[in-house]
């Protein structure tokens, strides 16, 4: 009777451990194919940087950062492309290889328009940029009051910066947001009051 138990427990052990064995057989493909689908995305993602860094370099010859002893010193581990002597605030799509200036004629100015912002004042504001959108204008909002969700229904607020900081003047946005290394690289820059009045003002001439 024991020999029979024993019998019994040894087949059933050894059932097990063939649906134990078979259940690891048939994830080994499973798991090679999920590597792989990983690599690939990593290999992408690696690849659409550089391809910013490259598109960069050709359109901002000038801006790139020649290495310095302090750049080797303490960025040194930083990847490559992002140690920069100077930037702009233009928004460059993440999964593209094209910037938002791409297809605008290198010969226009590059001009940027910086106003500090209160949700009362949308609707003045709103004219605002809408008068300096045409003109080929990057919108960068300050918001001292801390909404920016009021701002959304706009038509062009996707197209803006957002930067929230409450109950800050427009001289502190100004001495941390706009820096000459910032920009230097337009051509005009506006720090706009938000109840300044557009009628009589011409952002093209």
């Amino acid at each position: 009777m024991t020999s029979f138990r024993s019998w019994k427990l040894l087949k059933r052990n050894t059932f097990y451990d063939g649906v134990k064995s078979g259940l690891k057989m048939k994830l080994l493909p499973f798991m090679g194919v999920l590597c792989t689908a990983m690599l690939f995305v990593v290999y992408r993602t690696t690849l659409y940087q550089y391809h910013h860094t490259e598109m960069d370099e050709k359109l901002y010859p000038l801006e790139i950062l020649k290495e310095s002893a302090l750049a080797s010193g303490l960025l040194g581990g930083l990847p490559h492309g992002i140690i920069r002597a100077s930037s702009d605030l233009e928004l460059k799509p993440l999964w593209s290889t094209s910037s938002s200036r791409s297809k605008v004629d290198p010969s226009t100015h590059r001009c940027l328009l910086a106003i500090p912002v209160g949700i009362k004042q949308k609707d003045n504001v709103d004219r605002i940029v809408q008068k300096f959108l045409p003109e080929n204008f990057t919108v960068i909002l300050f918001h001292y009051d801390g909404n920016v969700d009021g701002w959304w229904d706009l038509d062009w607020s996707n197209e803006a910066i957002h930067i929230v900081a409450k109950n800050q003047t427009k001289w502190w946005f100004a001495k941390r947001f706009l820096h000459p290394a910032v920009v230097s690289a337009y051509d005009y820059i506006f720090l706009w009051d938000e109840d300044l009045g557009i009628e009589h003002f011409n952002p093209g001439k």
